[in-house]
């Protein structure tokens, strides 16, 4: 009987696909996808793609090989006393492998041990030019989108706010994790060493220091990825303990594999090629540790920590989307990326682009391609210092559903050039959820391509980014059918088992 239903299922599938009419192609699987060229009809031949531009290290990477997994928690959280022995009820001389950890620190100490008087801080000499300018990126970016505000100073001396930050030129990349309550500490550290150049790099640290801990960390963990421990240095093995639900508050946001504040998919890999985390959906692998700053999720969480929206409790707005009340200006929302309008409700503006892109589409019963070539990016052999973007919304009728799969993203005709496990430089992303919120996937790889899926409600969000010469792609899309949910499930499962 199981047999007979797969059958069923398969001939139902190929009979959907076989009436759309000739739009497109039916997908490839297997040996015939892998056999196929990846090339875009038309696109030149000759035009050879130069070097790529550098993908930084990560912040796991840049302690690792200093060997700080030794002297701070999860790799480059600075963990006081207190919070080893209040927090996690352990001793001073426990080891890494032993202790807990949550997303956000709300313990006794709450809320002495967040910046309730603002965050004063100041430059050490130390600290190259290049860093100065990103923290004051990261601090530009926490203060336009949180309540929580920083004040340079000249020096410890010259606040009557203590502790002060000090960012310097340490070793490694690494942060205290929330406000030191100590009133002896006069000066709170924040390392920006060699290849902590980033602006995202510091706002993961500042992140830190405002009280949030690594985003895989969460009690909620295992549903949403696993970790492969035999691919993990056993010395760091520890970086991937789970916390218990009760020390874990997550304030309710939805576990988010795109936050500023969670690790790559191949964080202290034994063999960097094969992940140490692997998302229980496929789609969503190259999703983990991709955010170059903060995203919706990791902003909700500190204006809930920093208690941000009590200020619009009165104000009566009301945001679409899942966007949240801008605790800058409570008449307004803040928006889920792909999102734009006072009240979230529109699609978010294209940047960047090339003439005009983006804008809401409408599915039908019949497949229909969105092709994009050569309109997102600049066309520059280098990486672009501001993303490109262009957003569509593909709306179903009210009480259905949008299918989906990616044919192809790239760039000159090159369907592999943009890939990279976290798609650096260059992808499409899709918000398939109800719950808009956290990001969705992202999309680079040929290994994704031809794979269905379809939305959780009647609108389908896709973004597509660039830094590096052009995005360019095809997605194809109709209204969903039931059989071909049923299929989805079986081709994923094949997928993953190839």
């Amino acid at each position: 009987m199981r047999i007979f239903a797969l059958l069923v299922i398969f001939f139902a599938f190929v009979n959907a696909a076989s009436s759309s009419k000739g739009q497109t192609e039916k997908p490839l699987r297997g040996a015939a996808l892998r056999a196929k060229k990846n090339k875009v009809p038309g696109a030149p031949a000759d035009q050879p793609f130069t070097k790529k531009p550098r993908h930084e290290p990560s912040i796991a990477q840049i302690n690792a090989a200093l060997g700080l997994h030794e002297v701070f928690w999860d790799g480059d959280q600075d963990l006081n006393d207190r919070q080893l022995k209040e927090i996690f009820g352990l001793q001073q001389t426990t080891t890494p492998s032993t202790r807990g950890k949550r997303q956000t620190m709300v313990d006794s100490q709450y809320p002495d041990d967040t910046w309730t008087q603002g965050i004063p801080y100041f430059f050490d000499p130390s600290l190259p030019a290049n860093r100065v300018a990103a923290v004051q990126t990261a601090i530009a970016f926490w203060q336009a989108n949180t309540c929580v505000r920083f004040t340079q100073v000249s020096g410890p001396d010259a606040s009557a706010i203590t502790p002060v930050v000090r960012f310097f030129n340490g070793t490694g990349c690494n942060s205290p994790v929330g406000r030191e309550t100590d009133p002896s500490v006069v000066t709170q550290d924040i390392s920006l060493g060699d290849g902590c150049d980033p602006p995202g790099v510091a706002a993961h640290e500042i992140g830190h220091s405002l009280g949030m801990y690594h985003g895989q960390s969460r009690a909620d963990r295992d549903q949403w990825i696993s970790v492969n421990t035999s691919n993990v240095e056993p010395k760091f093995v520890f970086a991937y303990d789970e916390a218990s639900s009760t020390t874990n508050n997550n304030f309710g946001m939805r576990y988010d594999m795109r936050s500023i504040m969670h690790y790559e998919p191949n964080g202290f890999a034994i063999d960097p090629n094969i992940p140490t985390m692997n998302a229980f959906d496929v789609l969503a692998q190259s999703s983990m540790g991709a955010s170059r700053m903060p995203v919706f999720t990791d902003i909700t969480l500190i204006n809930y920590l920093y208690k941000c929206y009590d200020a619009c409790a009165s104000s009566g707005t009301v945001c679409s989307n899942g966007g949240m009340p801008n605790p800058n200006n409570c008449a307004v929302c803040q928006c889920p990326s792909g999102f734009a309008g006072n009240d979230c409700s529109a699609v978010a503006p294209a940047s960047g682009a090339v003439g005009s892109c983006g804008g809401p589409l409408t599915a039908t019963a019949d497949w229909t391609d969105l092709v994009v070539t050569n309109q997102i990016g600049n066309g520059v052999w280098a990486e672009s210092t501001i993303e490109a973007h262009c957003t569509w919304h593909i709306m179903a009728p009210a009480g259905q559903v949008v299918q989906f799969y990616v044919k192809s993203v790239g760039a000159n005709g090159d369907n592999a050039t943009h890939c990279s496990s976290d798609c650096h430089f260059a992808g499409v992303d899709i918000k398939w959820d109800s719950n808009k919120q956290p990001e969705g996937y992202r999309i680079c790889c040929p290994d994704n391509y031809y794979l269905m899926a379809q939305s959780s409600d009647n609108r389908l969000v896709v973004r597509a980014y660039n830094y590096w010469f052009y995005t360019d792609f095809t997605l194809t899309y109709r209204i969903g059918k039931w059989l071909q949910w049923l299929f989805l499930h079986i081709s994923l499962l094949t997928h993953s088992a190839q």
